[in-house]
């Protein structure tokens, strides 16, 4: 039996389709639909999916949410952290476990292109011994330029010194301090994989009907494409989180609304990010038994 895919509108055998979670499984997405190709699934992962998920803004609240992927493991958030960011030599380089909690932290410094790592348990003597180690190695580049013992070694005590101060000092910080990171987040990704939730799902209640609809065509150009469109309708809005939770059924949903003979759709995502789409400027299209359709994500297999 063929069945048309929804972003690609090609006839397909069904064994050509697999299951589209619609909301992300890596953000804890449950609810799945079977009408999306198997070569639209993969590009729809590479071009809108994957930077949703990798986007500083949403690894934040994963980590800070706990949501687990379709693994069940918590990614963290914090990958390579620069701890003073007068100094990008040196570096904190947390440790953690399946479910998102620090187990340990490991830090680095670079010594002009030689790399001492240690962690927070080290006595300032071991991470000096370290250093000695690279001295007696000649690895400690900016030294061998100085061909006088003497002065080479007045230079390596004073650079000790400086490393022994900075940690005397607690400028290599400590897991438990705050911990200052840029995150890039452009709202593009959040809108797209919005948009793209809100495609499926308004297929989902209107069937195969929404495919001769105008605005239909242009979502499903854009997601083909894996970009947006100037002639997108859309708003978005930052709730804030209040809470943390547990796992993430419920926490993103999909609203459709009836009125005035307009269909508006609305994307929920981690109950902070509220996505509103015009989908249909003619709802009298449609075999519509209500004015109001949610859809949770939950499993619905």
């Amino acid at each position: 039996m063929d069945i048309t895919c929804i972003i690609c509108k090609k006839p397909k055998n069904e064994k050509e389709f697999n299951e589209e979670h619609v909301f992300p499984d890596s953000i804890g997405g449950e609810y799945k639909i079977h009408n999306v190709c198997k070569d639209c699934n993969s590009h729809l992962g590479k071009t809108i999916d994957s930077k949703f998920i990798q986007s500083g803004a949403i690894r934040a609240l994963n980590h800070k949410l706990k949501v687990e992927n379709k693994n069940g493991k918590v990614v963290p958030y914090f990958q390579n952290i620069i701890v003073n960011p007068e100094d990008k030599s040196i570096r904190l380089k947390p440790e953690f476990d399946n479910k998102g909690n620090l187990k340990n932290t490991e830090f680095e410094t670079t010594v002009h292109g030689n790399t001492v790592r240690f962690d927070e348990t080290k006595s300032i003597n071991t991470l000096l011994s370290e250093l000695d180690i690279l001295y007696k190695k000649d690895k400690i580049p900016f030294l061998k330029g100085i061909e006088n013992e003497e002065e080479k070694k007045k230079y390596f005590l004073e650079f000790k010194e400086q490393i022994k101060e900075k940690f005397e000092n607690n400028e290599f910080s400590s897991s438990k301090d705050p911990i200052e990171q840029i995150s890039i987040t452009t709202g593009e990704e959040i809108i797209l994989e919005s948009l793209k939730i809100s495609y499926e799902l308004t297929h989902e209640i209107l069937g195969e009907k929404y495919f001769n609809d105008p605005i239909c065509e242009i979502f499903r150009k854009c997601l083909e494409k894996g970009k947006l469109e100037n002639n997108i309708d859309y708003e978005i809005n930052f709730k804030g989180v209040d809470k943390s939770i547990s796992h993430a059924i419920n926490f993103h949903y999909f609203i459709l609304i009836n009125m005035n003979n307009t269909l508006t759709s609305t994307v929920i995502l981690y109950n902070t990010f509220i996505s509103t789409f015009t989908v249909s400027e003619d709802s009298s299209k449609y075999d519509l038994n209500e004015n109001y359709y949610i859809i949770f994500n939950e499993p619905n297999d």
